[in-house]
């Protein structure tokens, strides 16, 4: 049986704390939120767009809100043309409401932006779809998404999304684009 030293035993009872905070967040909704869906959409066709000042563009892309996601996964292959993100709903009697969605990312474009905010309207009763489009290669980071809904300074929802290399995601990428890519 393996005896641990004493140096190594006080190494390891001192690292536990930290391992436990070092472990990701869990994605959540509070009331009046209701998560109905997270994941990806293959192809978004835009139905117009926007202004959204706070965004690297300073506008985003509106799309069909009925869309359902093609697939459910917080992994998301960096690939232009991919979209994910939330949809979600406003439980019943909760009325009408403007919203802050909040993404926030590695750094990205010449500026290293980190965050991204645009107010969306809720109408009590209709889901709402909203999504970050892989459009241009400087969007193409790794790591940490975090999609947030906020209202007043609370947070309602936030949704956890990890971005992977291409490589790393190849059963996405063969749901959306076929077996060609898993070749």
């Amino acid at each position: 049986m393996p005896v641990l030293r004493p140096t190594a035993l006080a190494a390891c009872l001192l690292a536990w704390p930290c391992l436990a905070v070092a472990a990701p967040a869990q994605s959540y909704a509070h009331e009046p939120v209701v998560m109905i869906d997270h994941g990806i959409i293959c192809q978004v066709t835009p139905e117009g767009s926007r202004e959204a000042p706070d965004t690297i563009m300073g506008a985003i892309n509106l799309v069909g809100q009925n869309r359902e996601m093609d697939i459910t996964t917080r992994v998301v292959p960096a690939k232009t043309g991919i979209s994910f993100g939330v949809k979600f709903t406003l439980l019943p009697g909760a009325g009408d409401r403007d919203v802050t969605v909040i993404v926030t990312h590695p750094p990205m474009g010449p500026e290293g932006i980190t965050r991204e905010t645009w107010v969306a309207p809720l109408a009590e009763g209709r889901n709402s779809l909203n999504l970050f489009t892989f459009e241009y290669p400087y969007e193409l980071v790794t790591g940490e998404w975090i999609m947030a809904i906020e209202e007043g300074g609370e947070r309602l929802m936030e949704q956890r999304f990890e971005v992977v290399s291409e490589l790393a995601a190849p059963a996405v990428l063969s749901v959306c684009y076929g077996q060609d890519f898993v070749s």
